[in-house]
C-alpha cells in the first residue's frame, strides 16, 4: 500500500511505499503529493511561495536537485517525516503495566488484545508491540518477569493469537530509516508493517496539515 505521491521528472531514491510518477496524472487521489521541480511548479501554480513548501490542501513542493541540492534533500526528508508522523497520530499506544493497573484493567486489556482481528507482533529486545485496529500494546518483559509472571507462556500466547510475528533479527535493518523518521520510536514497527504490506487502510486518510 501506498503512503504518499512524489511527482518527479529525475529518479527519486526512496522505500516502496511511496509512489513516484513522473506526472500529476498518475497519482493516487486523496494521498499527500509532493511535486519536485521549480519549473513545473512556477509553470503550474504561478502564485505559490518559493518559501513555502505547501501549494494546496494535501499538496507540497520542493526543489530539484539539479536546482539547489540542499533544498531538495531538506524538502524530501520534511515529506517523508510528515507523512510519517501523521499516519501515526491516529494510533494510540497503550503500554500494558501490571503494576500501576489494577487486575480489572488488565483484564480488559487482554481481552482487547484477544480481540484484534489479524494482530501483528514486533519483539524488540524486551519489548513486545503488538498492533492492532488502530492500537499498540507494549508489553515488557523485563517488568512481567519481575512481578513473577513466566515470560515464556505469555510469550507463547502471544505469538498463537498473532496474524505475524517479527523480531530484530529479520526486521529491523528493513524499517531503519522508516522508523528513523518517527524519532527511532521502535513501537511502531508493526503498524509500519501493515501499511505496507496492504493489511491496514488508514493511509488513504492522512492530510500534512
Amino acid at each position: 500500500m501506498k503512503v504518499a505521491n512524489i511527482v518527479s521528472t529525475n529518479k527519486v531514491s526512496i522505500s516502496n511505499e511511496f509512489n513516484v510518477v513522473k506526472t500529476m496524472g498518475d497519482i493516487i487521489q486523496g494521498l499527500p503529493t509532493l511535486i519536485i521541480g521549480y519549473d513545473y511548479v512556477n509553470k503550474h501554480y504561478p502564485k505559490f511561495s518559493i518559501t513555502n513548501p505547501v501549494l494546496d490542501y494535501n499538496l507540497y513542493w520542493s526543489f530539484k536537485k539539479t536546482e539547489n541540492r540542499d533544498k531538495f534533500e531538506e524538502g524530501l526528508n520534511w515529506f517523508i517525516h510528515k507523512v510519517y508522523e501523521n499516519l501515526t497520530k491516529g494510533v494510540s499506544y497503550v503500554f500494558v503495566d501490571p503494576i500501576q493497573y489494577n487486575n480489572k484493567t488488565l483484564i480488559k486489556i487482554v481481552r482487547k488484545i484477544k480481540s484484534i482481528k489479524n494482530p501483528i507482533t514486533y519483539v524488540h529486545g524486551e519489548m513486545i508491540y503488538i498492533y492492532g485496529e488502530t492500537f499498540i500494546f507494549g508489553v515488557d518483559l523485563k517488568l512481567l518477569r519481575y512481578v513473577g509472571i513466566n515470560v515464556n507462556k505469555i510469550k507463547d500466547k502471544i505469538k498463537k493469537i498473532s496474524n505475524v510475528f517479527m523480531d530484530d533479527s529479520n526486521v529491523f535493518i528493513e524499517y531503519k530509516k522508516n522508523v528513523e523518521m518517527l524519532d527511532n520510536q521502535v513501537r511502531y514497527i508493526p503498524y509500519l508493517y501493515s501499511i505496507i504490506n496492504g493489511e491496514d487502510n488508514t493511509a488513504s486518510l492522512v492530510h500534512i496539515p
